[in-house]
């Protein structure tokens, strides 16, 4: 009998679900991307490394995008780990949307297609890139401010995380041509229920487009980058320390569309950080084309360098991305 009870009740509930997903608009996708890069990599002290970075990128995905009223969406999205990448639900209120759950965060606005380093776009080199996170966003219009999971990053005995983190970007659209994006982030946490860690980012970016050509930029200054949670090197206050680090990053990217399966793109990025005494800095400059073979199937081969600073490696690379999204 509680076996009967038992099958009656799964077949109750695939209904459920069935009926749920045929009223809900669900639109899958997915993006398999394969690096074939060729790179050299120097490091004071070591003999050279000359190897294929040849493999399958961290950053293909599969997710769905799904719409279930006029009000009521969400999505999700699982890289090649697995792991998951995203998953949120919106709702439209009116004046604009909440959102709950793990997304871009928006201090987040991609500039660089990079290819090297799974789509590294400069973002460990000069960009200002705070990753997905689990957060509370309500975007109205062209601003955003979100509430985020706190960082504690490069700490030890964080006794207070009680304060979430705060994020803000704002898009301003000038004319056809100029587009500028503002960023501001602030993270603060307590170590030994006495030292307060603060930790903040600020930028502004310009994308310019003229016909076929496009530039872009944008830079930022950030206090202990480290400890707030960006994306690179980084520099930190460190456990028991007294000196805030302080940072600056800038990139800038040129583009050239030549025709509609070819276009040129090349950028430059760096990072500065500097800690009491000590200073370093990592930059990156690659080339690359986009050779577009049929829809969604595009290669891109990209040249480039990378220095990741004082005691640490560079990388001469060369070779391709090779993407296809379905």
């Amino acid at each position: 009998m509680k076996k009967l009870f038992v099958f009656f009740a799964a077949i109750a509930m695939a209904g459920v679900f069935a009926t749920s997903a045929i009223a809900a608009d669900w639109n899958f996708y997915g993006s398999a991307r394969v690096k074939t890069f060729w790179q050299n990599t120097e490091q004071a002290g070591q003999d050279d490394i000359k190897e294929w970075d040849w493999d399958l990128q961290g950053n293909s995905r599969i997710g769905a995008t799904v719409k279930t009223n006029d009000v009521i969406s969400g999505g999700f999205e699982y890289g090649s780990g697995p792991n998951l990448r995203k998953l949120y639900g919106t709702w439209d209120f009116g004046g604009g949307k909440l959102l709950v759950g793990q997304t871009y965060t928006p201090l987040v606005a991609f500039y660089s297609d990079q290819a090297w380093g799974s789509d590294e776009g400069l973002l460990s080199y000069g960009d200002l890139y705070g990753g997905r996170q689990p957060m509370l966003q309500v975007a109205m219009n062209n601003f955003k401010i979100a509430l985020i999971k706190p960082s504690t990053a490069a700490l030890a005995n964080v006794t207070d995380k009680m304060v979430p983190k705060i994020e803000g970007s704002y898009h301003l659209k000038m004319n056809e041509a100029l587009s500028l994006d503002f960023f501001a982030g602030f993270n603060t946490v307590e170590v030994d229920d006495k030292d307060d860690i603060v930790s903040y980012a600020v930028g502004v970016g310009a994308v310019y487009e003229m016909g076929p050509l496009k530039l872009k930029g944008k830079i930022h200054l950030a206090q202990n980058s480290g400890n707030y949670g960006l994306a690179g090197k980084g520099a930190y206050r460190s456990y028991g320390g007294d000196d805030d680090s302080e940072s600056l990053g800038f990139i800038g990217v040129v583009g050239y569309k030549v025709s509609d399966m070819f276009s040129l793109q090349g950028g430059y990025g760096k990072a500065e950080h500097e800690l009491g005494s000590n200073d370093d800095s990592v930059d990156s400059c690659y080339f690359q084309a986009k050779i577009d073979l049929a829809p969604g199937y595009f290669i891109v081969p990209e040249v480039g360098w990378v220095d990741q600073g004082d005691k640490a490696k560079e990388i001469t690379y060369a070779g391709a991305k090779w993407q296809i999204n379905f």
